[in-house]
């Protein structure tokens, strides 16, 4: 038998009887009539051995040669492993910033050494002992912080669950203040292992006011009043008056007086304030604390509000009215960023405001009623959606290689719905589009040969009952750098009503042509060099990328050249990064960004180009709003788990659990074959007697 063990784990390994051979048996007696004819040849002589001598030499060479045969056909033995594998136990520490709420740093250090007694207590008692925050597993107590800006129990414990599927775990010990304020409670979800809870913090409520939200929209357009709305949390302060402060760049722009009717309560408080400066502007809703408060830094929030020059403006036109039109307006009008506008020739009139972007229902139709206009917005430069049909004149269609075709026989029509383009990229389609629209009442197409411009990009194609064809639907082009779009379809109206007489929702139609607008509506971006963060806003906590792209002056994807980045906050610190982008990696990522409003500035070292903007990293401080610890979380968790609840006072119950706690290893069984040849006794046996012979030959006088 063969023994070996680790510090996880203790393995015995016994070797069975041989049971098979690599290659036949049969071979064995070949191999023994070799070693014996052979063996008889070198000591069938009289000289210079005896007789006893020579009979002694001849079976030691049989069964040297008979042992190597045997080798030679490879024999195996059946391995039987037994492996007893440690049980271990997780030691998870919440690391959020709420836990330093509830201590001072004797108490932090209680935490730590809590966790390092316990620790050894089970390593004593035979546990593998595993070390973890809620995000990531730890080498040493010594890297334990509390950092966290929030804390989501049932997600870490879930993470923590799927991390240690297969492991033997005993049990599990959760140090916490039992708060969490992203998803769901934990105490709803059930967990593979015994979890026991040690409770840290006060659960006394302290006196305190707390800007627990505040309500605004992140768009304002300039010259218009928003509203914000503030919700001040009140704990203990029942008749005392305070102020609630509106304040920017650190001038007061509103104040209203609060007295508290109620011991404790959440009242909310709105403001109505004028967007004056366009840009991104930072508002600080403030309340006026007391004393008494354990903790102020609750006492202010941050908002951010994007002041903007006004809403991008959509036309329709059509030569008659059709549900299409208040289909698509209501769509549009979901996103309050557009302003639609409805153009009939004989029934409104034509704006004279600046079009973002046209769509003109029914376009080209046999009795030009909207030519004229359509021209002039073409000559504009105005993005087009054109929607073609029934009242379309196909033959009337501009003619040219970038135009689109259609050879029509007898103004035929096809029964079609969309299937969408998997290879369509310009925008993202979140919704089941496919499975949804597959149910819809077909609408007519035009049924012919269909050319379309090299450079259009097909949105939809063509289904005809259950066979998707190649002939679009949808597609985009570009006219003199200025986005067009045809739909080769009218009716689509039936097709929203449909969804929410199937679903109860229009998602995913509103989800398409909203975003088909969007789209359609911003400019071509046709500059060499573009710098941008992926997102407006981020977290303390999150790390901030920016993406870099660079052309050449055929507009091919530029790498290799060094990017100057400047990144400057609101008091005046900037910090500067030298950066080369290349295919496999063109984002820039800063870290540890405080709280605030940032600009930045990127130039392209060797063109000299410039591009700049501005993004927030916004403090939530939602690890402040409540500073009780919820003890009764930590108590129900325990229980729902066969768990045992405590808190750092319970340390000499915790200890006497510990050692009358009992988990037994997990054994695994394995069978396996084991070659032979491999056995080092095997090859000893072969060397003793090959030795054995040498020795005997030089004894007798031979060599």
């Amino acid at each position: 038998m063969i023994e070996n063990s680790s510090d996880s784990n203790a393995k015995n390994v016994a070797l069975l009887p041989i049971i098979q051979f690599e290659y036949s048996v049969w071979l064995l007696p070949l191999y023994l009539l070799i070693a014996c004819a052979i063996s008889y040849l070198l000591y069938s002589k009289k000289t210079p051995w005896n007789s006893v001598t020579n009979k002694l030499l001849f079976v030691l060479r049989v069964m040297i040669f008979t042992s190597l045969g045997i080798l030679l056909l490879n024999p195996l033995f059946n391995q039987y492993i037994e492996q007893v594998e440690k049980p271990q136990v997780v030691l998870v520490v919440d690391h959020s910033t709420s836990m330093l709420n509830h201590t001072d740093s004797l108490q932090v250090r209680t935490i730590h050494q809590t966790v390092s007694d316990l620790e050894e207590t089970l390593e004593g008692k035979g546990y593998d002992v595993l070390k973890s925050n809620l995000d990531q597993e730890l080498e040493t107590w010594t890297q334990l912080e509390f950092s966290g800006q929030t804390t989501d129990l049932s997600a870490a414990l879930q993470r923590i669950a799927a991390r240690y599927e297969n492991a033997n775990l005993a049990a599990m010990y959760l140090v916490s203040d039992g708060k969490y304020n992203r998803g769901q409670s934990p105490v709803y979800q059930s967990y593979p292992f015994v979890m026991h809870t040690i409770g840290v913090g006060d659960t006394t409520q302290k006196y305190d006011l707390a800007i627990r939200n505040v309500l605004f929209n992140k768009i304002a357009y300039q010259g218009n009043r928003f509203p914000i709305v503030a919700e001040v949390y009140n704990f203990g302060f029942l008749d005392e008056k305070t102020t609630l402060r509106l304040t920017k760049k650190g001038k007061t722009i509103a104040s209203k007086q609060l007295v508290f009717d109620r011991e404790e309560g959440l009242v909310k408080v709105e403001f109505e304030v004028e967007a004056k400066d366009q840009g991104l502007q930072r508002l600080d809703v403030v309340i006026d604390g007391f004393e008494e408060e354990s903790i102020q830094t609750n006492n202010r929030q941050s908002i951010y509000v994007d002041v903007i020059d006004g809403k991008q403006s959509v036309l329709l036109v059509a030569p008659a009215p059709h549900p299409d039109l208040k289909t698509l307006r209501e769509v549009i009008e979901k996103n309050k960023n557009f302003e639609v506008k409805l153009f009939v020739p004989g029934l409104s009139e034509m704006p004279i405001e600046k079009v973002d972007l046209a769509i003109v229902h029914n376009a080209f139709d046999s009795r030009r009623r909207t030519q004229k206009v359509v021209n002039e917005l073409i000559e504009q430069k105005v993005p087009m959606f054109y929607v073609l049909g029934f009242q379309t004149n196909f033959n009337a269609l501009p003619l040219g290689p970038s135009e689109l075709a259609i050879a029509q026989r007898r103004n035929q029509k096809d029964l079609v719905t969309a299937q969408l383009n998997p290879d369509m990229d310009l925008f993202i389609v979140t919704s089941d589009l496919n499975e949804r629209w597959q149910e819809f009442v077909p609408v007519l197409a035009p049924y012919g040969e269909i050319t379309i411009p090299a450079d259009a990009k097909v949105l939809l194609h063509q289904r005809v009952g259950a066979v998707t064809t190649q002939r679009p639907l949808l597609y985009t082009t570009l006219h003199s750098d200025v986005k067009h779009a045809y739909l080769l379809a009218d009716g689509i109206w039936q097709w929203r009503l449909q969804e929410y007489a199937s679903y109860e929702n229009t998602d995913s139609f509103d989800e398409f042509f909203l975003k088909l607008v969007q789209y359609l509506s911003t400019k071509v971006d046709k500059r060499k060099f573009k710098f941008y963060p992926v997102r407006n806003e981020y977290g303390t906590n999150q790390i901030v990328e920016f993406q870099s792209e660079l052309y050449n002056e055929i507009y091919e994807r530029v790498y290799g050249e060094e990017l100057q980045v400047r990144i400057m906050s609101e008091n005046g610190l900037s910090k500067e990064y030298a950066f080369v982008p290349s295919s496999e990696y063109s984002l820039l990522k800063v870290a540890n960004l405080e709280a605030g409003k940032y600009q930045y500035e990127a130039i392209w070292t060797e063109k000299k180009d410039r591009v700049n903007g501005d993004f927030i990293v916004r403090d939530e401080q939602l690890e402040q709003f409540d500073q009780v610890a919820d003890f009764g979380l930590m108590r129900a968790l325990a229980e729902a788990n066969d768990g045992v609840f405590y808190t750092l006072s319970d340390q000499a119950k915790l200890y006497r659990d510990v050692e009358d706690f009992a988990f037994k290893g997990r054994v695994h069984f394995e069978e396996d074959v084991y070659p032979a040849i491999n056995l080092w006794w095997c090859w000893v046996l072969v060397l003793t007697l090959a030795s054995t012979e040498w020795f005997a030959r030089k004894y007798s006088g031979g060599y």
